[in-house]
């Protein structure tokens, strides 16, 4: 493992859409996704076309080492806030400041935009593997208390499902 530096953070395009997805993909299957490709690489365009979303990899020696992708939303109480959905680092780059580079790359990209904070959602497997709750404080990233749910079955049917 060397001890170099993460040379660069660059947005993806064509350039490193390819590292960015192959990145990705580890991640998914290291946290026990089923995701396939080619869904990976297809979101990913998706958000690339997105103004309100953003993706950047980590360098090193000009191959993507890391990857982190930022959509927008905006809400009532807050305005515009930036969620950070994905952030992944190769195991063999850790500990040397490429995810730290990363967030605060997606920091700067969100304050840029307009928002009025940056915010991400742990998943207890996430927390219990990895820390991550120590990782995002460090960089004064703070819990709000708030519990994330999702209604996720809007292809098969609505709420009014739910009630029959």
């Amino acid at each position: 493992m060397s001890s170099q530096r993460v040379a660069q953070v660059a947005d993806v395009y064509n350039l490193y859409h390819d590292g960015a997805v192959d990145l990705l993909v580890r991640f998914f299957r290291e946290e026990g996704f089923s995701t396939p490709r080619d869904m990976i690489a297809r979101n990913l365009q998706l958000i690339l076309a997105d103004q309100g979303c953003w993706t950047a990899v980590a360098l090193e020696h000009g191959k993507a080492i890391g990857v982190i992708t930022v959509t927008t939303m905006l809400y009532v109480e807050w305005g515009r806030l930036a969620e950070i959905g994905d952030l992944y680092v190769d195991p063999m780059h850790r500990g040397r400041g490429a995810g730290r580079r990363l967030v605060n790359a997606a920091i700067d990209w969100s304050r840029q935009r307009g928002c009025n904070g940056v915010y991400i959602t742990l998943t207890p497997e996430g927390e219990a593997r990895h820390r991550l709750s120590h990782f995002y404080q460090r960089l004064k990233f703070e819990p709000t208390g708030r519990t994330t749910m999702m209604f996720a079955d809007l292809v098969r049917g609505g709420a009014d499902e739910t009630e029959r």
